[in-house]
Formats: structure tokens, C-alpha cells, sequence
């Protein structure tokens, strides 16, 4: 699970560093790959280039 606190996505990425994460294609997603959004005003995220 994506921590929600910008404090905790660090450890997330160190963590799973060599793990990759796709958009859902079956909830209706792109398929792309997604990385980590790093934000400090809002809950941090995983998006894709063209979701």
C-alpha cells in the first residue's frame, strides 16, 4: 500500500525499489507503468504517463 504522509514515500520507494507497479487494465487503466508522486499539500500518488 502507498503510504499517504510525503514523510513515509521514501522508505516506500527504497523498499520496493525493484518492484514495478502497472495501471490496472482490468479497472480500466492504460497499462503503462506507473512511478510515485512525491507531494507535501495532498495525499502522494502512483500515475502513469497517460492516465
Amino acid at each position: 500500500m502507498l503510504p499517504l504522509e510525503a514523510i513515509e514515500l521514501d522508505a516506500f520507494r527504497r523498499r520496493h525499489e525493484h518492484d514495478t507497479f502497472s495501471c490496472g487494465l482490468l479497472l480500466g487503466g492504460c497499462g503503462l507503468q506507473l512511478t510515485t508522486k512525491l507531494y507535501t499539500d495532498r495525499v502522494c500518488s502512483l500515475s502513469s504517463a497517460a492516465c
